[in-house]
């Protein structure tokens, strides 16, 4: 669902991912934050995002922090594809 959801948002922000993926927290030692990767055109970033943002998320509400987070690490992304 996150994926949809970063996928959506990105494109709403004219750009194409080429690559969502969520790295579970327990692989990198936090049991309640998840490390979302947005890719396109070879560049990555990244956002920290906590299981209960992604648990509103899975309900249907609307997780404004979540927005902004994901908003965020595309406006990096943004930068990175500018010419």
């Amino acid at each position: 669902m996150i994926d949809e959801y970063a996928a959506d948002l990105a494109a709403q922000m004219g750009i194409k991912l080429s690559k969502v993926s969520l790295v579970e927290g327990r692989d990198l030692g936090c049991l309640d934050v998840h490390l979302l990767n947005l890719a396109a055109d070879g560049h990555l970033v990244s956002a920290a995002v906590y299981q209960s943002e992604l648990d509103t998320l899975q309900s249907g509400a609307g997780c404004e922090r979540l927005e902004l987070k994901i908003r965020s690490a595309l406006l990096r992304l943004q930068m990175l594809l500018a010419p």
